[in-house]
């Protein structure tokens, strides 16, 4: 039975109290992997534009890095189960009101209390799993459960609005999510006993304008990243605004914290070489993770898989990234260094980059592709936590949430800086490969009479001769277009490649290097 635990009422066994908290987590989960969906994959199906799909998507990012700051207070002016059914109930009352508009301006409001109102719900949830779990490494199993859904959970919730949007209707997926919430009230109702984890604290002096001045700064550099292709960057006045307006409130947020007395941020955690070195590696492992986009678009618009068809695919990546977590966990609880971790991560995902690389022709099949998403999700399944956790353990605890804050605010900047990145290269890439590729079609020689006479023939014998000479210009240039996007692809991950390959050697060779310099000084 629970004996040592205050929090769980002592009738309710162990095993099942982990399992019922687990299964509690679940409805936040599903909130938090919402705002990390594949722009480009989603936004084909639900026929948004995908600058306006990830914009909201780092919209509520940016605001869930903001709450970050607040949810110490809220733990501190409540006990865990008063507070747990408060915010799940706020919750449902923002899905439920979700429902019942479809004006944009209202929805855009909805999501942007969504934003922080999600992370309140379940991030009290770890502390809790880790109280009550018996093991010496709870903390690293909770946070592996969490990240477990991080990596995965985008997979998840594409596949519940696919579904909805086929079957029923939108609301269906919030209705589902409404469902989980009311089960996980239940839960905390069961389970819970009205006691406190953390001392108590007056719900005051919250440093609301460091807050306001943060969320200014990371939305204006969202909206730069995210529509600066689609404005033409700088030549447009809407973007130089949006870029102004971050590095104004950003330096205003960063003179506030240096001036307070009570600063919301220590960037004291700064001084610590494991909490900039995690900082950079968490940069490097979402640029190489970025490219993943770019696989899925494949699929849609080269290879013409049903999109129900490349959401099957994408468990391959589901099934390597669980596979990855369990082996970071063997890994990390038998003593085996960060350093052969991270060379073990980065080595993988470094050789599926390339490996994706000679993948990408006119056509492939599930048999190709489908081991190296395996292979992709264990890299970033052996990566996650123990990243987590050489950031985290490199400062003194009374300041480890700032490590974590840093940590969220990069996994926020370079997720969007990502799709911008990915987004610009393949526009780049493949208008030079479509004008090298066009500017190669010579009427005069025999491979492109042979592809022109094949496809005009299929045309004329259906169509007249003006429709079939049309329908055929049309499918060449899409056969380019789409030859563009695939040797555009190619360049990019051989790119990645080389890349993660630097960040290896980087990893290799920073021990040496720094003991070189230390002692020549």
């Amino acid at each position: 039975m629970s004996t040592t635990s205050s929090l769980i009422k002592s009738w309710v066994p162990d095993k099942v109290a982990v399992a019922l908290l687990a299964l509690a987590m679940f409805p936040h989960l599903m909130l938090l992997s919402m705002f990390n969906l594949n722009s480009t994959f989603t936004a084909s199906f639900l026929e948004m534009e995908v600058e306006d799909l990830q914009f909201m998507f780092s919209l509520g990012y940016a605001l869930i890095v903001c709450a970050l700051f607040l949810h110490s207070r809220l733990f501190g002016a409540m006990n865990v189960r008063l507070y747990l059914l408060v915010m799940t109930s706020l919750n449902i009352l923002v899905l439920f009101a979700m429902t019942c508009t479809r004006q944009t301006q209202l929805l855009l409001a909805l999501r942007i209390v969504q934003g922080p109102l999600s992370l309140f719900e379940g991030c009290i949830m770890i502390p809790v799993l880790m109280k009550t779990l018996k093991s010496p490494n709870a903390k690293f199993v909770a946070y592996s459960v969490l990240y477990s859904f991080m990596l995965t959970g985008d997979k998840y919730s594409t596949s519940l609005v696919k579904y909805a949007i086929d079957h029923y209707s939108h609301n269906f997926i919030i209705y589902t999510v409404i469902g989980f919430h009311l089960l996980a009230l239940c839960i905390y109702l069961l389970l819970l006993r009205p006691h406190r984890i953390f001392p108590k604290k007056p719900l005051y002096q919250l440093n609301l304008a460091g807050v306001v001045l943060l969320a200014i700064g990371l939305i204006s550099g969202a909206y730069f990243l995210v529509y600066g292709k689609k404005y033409n960057w700088l030549e447009s006045e809407r973007i130089i605004l949006a870029l102004v307006s971050c590095m104004l409130f950003c330096a205003l947020f960063l003179f506030y914290q240096r001036t307070s007395k009570r600063p919301l941020y220590h960037f004291e955690v700064f001084k610590s070489e494991r909490v900039l070195g995690g900082v950079i590696l968490f940069f490097c492992f979402y640029v190489l993770r970025s490219g993943m986009s770019n696989i899925y678009q494949v699929m849609g618009t080269v290879w013409k898989w049903p999109w129900e068809y490349v959401l099957k695919v994408q468990y391959f990546n589901v099934a390597g990234s669980l596979l990855g977590i369990v082996i970071s966990y063997f890994l990390f609880t038998r003593g085996v260094g960060y350093k052969k971790i991270f060379i073990t991560a980065f080595a993988i995902l470094a050789g599926v980059m390339l490996w994706f690389s000679y993948l990408f022709y006119p056509d492939t099949t599930v048999r190709a592709i489908g081991p190296a998403l395996f292979i992709e999700g264990v890299g970033q399944g052996i990566l996650m936590t123990p990243l987590f956790f050489f950031m985290i353990g490199a400062v003194h605890p009374s300041i480890s949430s700032s490590a974590s804050q840093a940590g969220t605010a990069t996994r926020f900047w370079t997720s969007t800086f990502g799709f911008a990145l990915m987004q610009n290269l393949v526009f780049y890439l493949s208008t030079k490969y479509q004008f090298l590729l066009a500017h190669n079609m010579d009427v005069t020689r025999p491979v492109f009479q042979e592809q022109w006479f094949a496809i005009f023939g299929k045309y004329y014998s259906q169509y007249l001769y003006n429709d079939a000479l049309r329908l055929s210009s049309t499918t060449l240039k899409n056969k380019v277009a789409q030859q563009a996007l695939l040797l555009a692809d190619t360049e990019i991950f051989r790119g990645l490649f080389v890349f993660g390959m630097v960040i290896l050697l980087a990893i290799l060779c920073y021990r040496p290097l720094k003991k070189t310099i230390l002692s020549l000084k």
